[in-house]
């Protein structure tokens, strides 16, 4: 080993032994009294020294350069009531027990909106991360305490369609975005019933995003990073919630196991009663959550955690279609059948690791396995009679994309401080990957492939503070076996505290992506899943972020923000579907490169003034892809491009008992190809000796047209109940309290029609289908013991 390659390993040892500064350091975790949970986002200051820190994702925080002698740390968050608590420093280190904070009384739940203020890891320094809590996602009426829904209110998100719950962020492809459970990547994590996403909000204790130059620790994609945070349960009593409706049923129930060990779980359960009656169609989904966690004193901490879901989706149109033609008798649908069929599930199990090796080393250790599959089944027969020379023609069109996953993997990293404002992190992880695809066309197989690839990869960052000025550097080195070299991908930011307020943020990162997924966008009429499948002896899918960003505090509670980036797209993937069986044996041999651009501007107020709090944002943008096989090489609007998005939240809280909601989203419509000539292909079945055509559209221009712009007005309202059902079930559970929750969708039905997509009529005539026709009402009881 060369002599430069100690030089890490000798820092770390010195900051171990205590030697990392002058001063002393402090360190441990903050929790919740009532819960015995660990808080996020705590401010611990040394009295009347302007030194101090936040906590971070897990609750815990680290003060380097305190002197000798007794001090005093204030410990403030805007949910908890202040603490002081005395410590008289001798010691070089000194690991505190945990520090307990009681609750604030905040009325229905203490609501915490979104933005770098909020709180979080403190070393967060990229223009583009995002927090949200539970009680804020909860807030707002749209998303169905949803995840992914939630998520799509904030600058820089938006959904793919109407239908989907695939996510773009930034003019990137949905395939690109990290999806972390307590660390495990999830693939696929959405529930197709509702498009909503798998996580259940009553399990969830935190989500952070990243839209963009995000650090050196996160690899893999592209565009960004969602990290979702399970809850540890309670270890002070039995806690549990259950919410009944008619539709599904939602429960968590967290519990002690002895003094220091708590175990959590949660559960959904959806029905569809309205397809299995109306359709025929039994549409259900599940997901279930397990959490346990061991603190072994004051510095370990074991966390185990399993994840599944799985979705079941059988739609025949059939049956609808038939109660049409018997209601109205128009003879345009007795020969039509259109059925959608999926199965898919998700299995998600981690082991975590937590050691405060000395107040100034921390290491977290973590082996983890996530196994996805589907099996997505579309299918099209439509008989009709040529008026012309009456001849009955048959429309058949059916495919299948089945998708098999595997990521086992292992994860350590370990941070150290060296002085007080100087850290250093350095990290390394492991994966063995296992990819199974298969594309079936009318039955035919376009060649099954089973990849089975490696990832290697090391990571460092080194944080540095001068003053009002943080630099954080990083270096991320990745092996993936099918590439067969050993890539880089710096990053870089930093941010500058000024006078008033004022805050200057920047970043800059190489982003690397080793696996792409399938765009059967182009073979289905809605893409609900990413089919992903490793790149083979091909150059890795390549980004270059450049952001930068302003904040400012307006008054005491709130604050704005305005971010710039530019997105360099210099290799990017699509599946080419015009390839002929004679040019590719396989769909793989169909990939094309290309390139793209994605730029804007995206600005986000937040606040709050008496009772009311929430945030607005407004974005301006233009994403653009380039493939030598599509218009001849020329520039194309990207197919989830939105020039313009507005999008606000507002929350009123009327009294302890009673709050309300609303929200807002004003976004211009998606880029469509609007075809006017049709190429067909035919379909022999040797079993019945029938000859089947479909139709598929054929246009010189790429995105030629914008389907109209999306307009979504919701509104909610959440009241705790004394009398009526949800009482009644309370006091029969033995219950504290219940809480009625009722939510208002689509309220501009009638003024407005959000388009999904255009069908062709006679002539030149196009009729836009949508999905908002009729306003939606939906209440739940929500019962807490």
């Amino acid at each position: 080993m060369r002599p430069v390659a100690w030089i890490p390993v000798l820092l770390l040892w010195r900051a171990a032994l205590g030697a990392g500064g002058p001063g002393h350091t402090l360190s441990g975790y903050v929790t919740d009294a009532s819960t015995g949970e660990t808080v996020i986002g705590v401010n611990v200051t040394v009295r009347s020294l302007s030194i101090g820190a936040v906590t971070d994702d897990n609750g815990y925080f680290r003060i380097s350069g305190v002197p000798s002698g007794p001090i005093r740390l204030d410990f403030s968050h805007v949910a908890f009531r202040p603490r002081s608590v005395e410590v008289d420093v001798k010691d070089r280190g000194i690991v505190l027990e945990n520090t307990a904070l009681r609750p604030r009384t905040l009325g229905l739940d203490a609501v915490t909106v979104t933005g770098q203020k909020t709180g979080g890891n403190p070393d967060r320094m990229e223009p583009g991360y995002r927090r949200m809590t539970p009680q804020a996602i909860a807030g707002i009426p749209e998303p169905r305490k949803d995840v992914f829904s939630a998520v799509k209110y904030l600058p820089g998100v938006s959904g793919v369609d109407p239908v989907s719950p695939l996510v773009s962020v930034r003019g990137g492809d949905p395939g690109e975005n990290l999806v972390l459970l307590d660390g495990v990547p999830i693939y696929n994590p959405y529930h197709n019933v509702q498009a909503s996403g798998l996580f259940n909000l009553y399990a969830v204790k935190n989500v952070e995003i990243l839209v963009g130059g995000f650090g050196a620790e996160y690899g893999g994609r592209n565009s960004s990073v969602l990290s979702v945070t399970t809850r540890e349960g309670n270890n002070e009593r039995l806690h549990g919630e259950i919410e009944p409706a008619l539709s599904g049923t939602n429960a968590v129930l967290d519990f002690p196991l002895g003094r220091n060990a708590t175990m959590m779980v949660s559960g959904r359960f959806y029905y569809d009663l309205v397809s299995r009656y109306l359709f025929d169609s039994p549409n259900t989904f599940y997901d279930t959550n397990i959490a346990f966690d061991w603190k072994l004193g004051r510095r370990h901490w074991l966390m185990l955690r399993a994840f599944q879901s799985r979705d079941w989706i059988d739609y025949r149109l059939s049956g609808f279609f038939s109660y049409f033609e018997k209601t109205f008798d128009t003879g345009l649908f007795d020969d039509y059948d259109y059925r959608y069929r999926t199965d898919w599930s998700n299995r998600a199990v981690t082991g975590v690791l937590k050691t405060v090796i000395s107040p100034r080393v921390y290491l977290k250790t973590q082996v983890s396995g996530s196994f996805f599959a589907s099996d997505n089944r579309s299918l099209i027969d439509f008989q009709y009679t040529e008026p012309e020379t009456g001849e009955s023609v048959r429309l058949y069109y059916q495919t299948e994309i089945r998708n098999r996953i595997r990521d086992v993997g292992g994860r350590t990293a370990l941070s150290a401080a060296l002085g007080r404002a100087h850290t250093v992190t350095l990290g390394a992880e492991t994966n063995a990957y296992g990819f199974e695809n298969d594309i079936l066309i009318n039955r035919l197989s376009e060649g099954r492939t089973a990849r089975n690839p490696r990832l290697a990869a090391g990571f460092a960052e080194d944080l540095l503070g001068l003053g009002p000025l943080k630099i954080r550097a990083g270096i991320r080195l990745s092996h993936f076996s099918f590439d067969g070299r050993w890539r880089r991908e710096p990053r870089l930011s930093a941010s500058l505290q000024l006078p008033r307020g004022v805050l200057l943020r920047a970043a800059w990162g190489r982003y690397l992506q080793f696996i792409t997924s399938i765009n059967s966008r182009e073979y289905e009429l809605s893409q609900f899943l990413d089919n992903y499948v490793p790149l083979r002896n091909r150059e890795p899918a390549a980004s270059t972020h450049a952001i930068v960003g302003f904040e400012r505090s307006l008054s005491e509670n709130s604050r704005l923000s305005v971010d710039g980036y530019i997105k360099d797209i210099s290799r990017v993937y699509t599946f080419d579907y015009d390839v002929s069986e004679l040019e590719a044996v396989r769909f793989t041999d169909k990939l094309r490169s290309g390139t793209g651009k994605s730029l804007g501007v995206e600005l986000l107020w937040q606040g709050a003034w008496r009772t009311f709090s929430g945030w607005a944002s407004y974005g301006i943008g233009r994403s653009t892809r380039r493939y030598p096989h599509i218009m001849n090489g020329r520039e194309f609007l990207f197919d989830y491009d939105r020039t313009h998005a507005f999008k606000a939240v507002i929350t009123h809280q009327v009294h302890p008992a009673l709050s309300y909601s609303g929200s807002l989203r004003v976004l211009s419509g998606v880029p469509a190809t609007i075809e006017r000539t049709t190429r067909s292909y035919f379909y022999y079945d040797p079993l019945s000796g029938a000859v089947s055509t479909y139709p598929v559209g054929y246009g010189p221009v790429r995105n030629n047209a914008r389907l109209p712009c999306v307009i979504q007005l919701d509104a909610g309202l959440k009241k705790r109940v004394r009398k009526g059902f949800g009482a009644d079930l309370a006091r029969f559970l033995g219950a504290k309290e219940s809480y009625v929750n009722v939510t208002f969708n689509n309220l501009l039905f009638f003024a407005h029609r959000n388009v999904w997509f255009y069908m062709p009529l006679e002539g030149e005539k196009l009729y836009g289908l949508g999905t908002n026709y009729f306003p939606a009402v939906s209440t739940g009881v929500t019962v807490k013991f």
